[in-house]
């Protein structure tokens, strides 16, 4: 595969979440870049892998995804808002990101790539699921996973005031569905306080390994 930005035809179903992602992709992204990878993931650098693949799911403005490729890592980056992706794409040039269109639960395009992943990255998205949905996301996830691959979800609390859906989340319940799918805990951070200083947001992270 050819160093550079890719896109991969994928089907997506929008809802009201996603409709507001595809609306407000602009904003969003000049919001999602002006922190950096390291501030917003500082808590689990340490468990970055040095090399493989990696598929972070969610990947808004590419942020995230074009960090993991100057690592050195293959990156695959799932966004099922359409306009969000197109502009990380265009800002993403000269990095190794495979970019394709996809969501969970079902992440039919990432299986549908017939590989497992070292890392898998879901920033800011696992509070978008339903109960069900993250049953069958978790499911989904630890099936893409290496054998020593390593699962990171970090978790917004927090209501949205601007129409999108939130669900209630637990760090102990991504534990239980963890361990459902046999992943061991590795990491389960603290609350802290939102980059973008936001009071009424706090953060928590988890890693998972097979």
């Amino acid at each position: 595969m050819e160093t550079g930005s890719k896109i991969v035809d994928g089907l997506v179903f929008m809802d009201n979440n996603l409709s507001f992602y595809f609306k407000h992709s602009d904003s969003l992204i000049t919001q999602y870049d002006s922190v950096s990878f390291e501030s917003v993931h500082s808590d689990w650098l340490k468990y970055l892998p040095t090399s493989g693949k990696a598929l972070d799911i969610g990947a808004g403005s590419g942020r995230d995804a074009r960090y993991l490729s100057k690592l050195g890592l293959k990156v695959f980056a799932a966004e099922p808002a359409l306009s969000l992706m197109l502009s990380a794409i265009e800002n993403s040039e000269g990095h190794d990101i495979a970019w394709f269109q996809d969501e969970l639960p079902d992440l039919s395009e990432a299986k549908s790539i017939g590989t497992k992943f070292d890392l898998i990255l879901l920033s800011a998205v696992w509070m978008h699921l339903s109960s069900e949905q993250r049953i069958l996301s978790m499911q989904s996830m630890s099936s893409l996973l290496n054998a020593d691959g390593r699962l990171v979800i970090t978790l917004r609390h927090g209501a949205f005031s601007d129409g999108r859906t939130a669900y209630p989340i637990t760090a102990d319940e991504v534990c239980q569905l963890g361990e459902q799918n046999d992943l061991s805990l590795l990491l389960k951070t603290d609350l802290s306080d939102d980059q973008l200083g936001r009071g009424d947001v706090v953060w928590q992270t988890v890693v998972l390994g097979k």
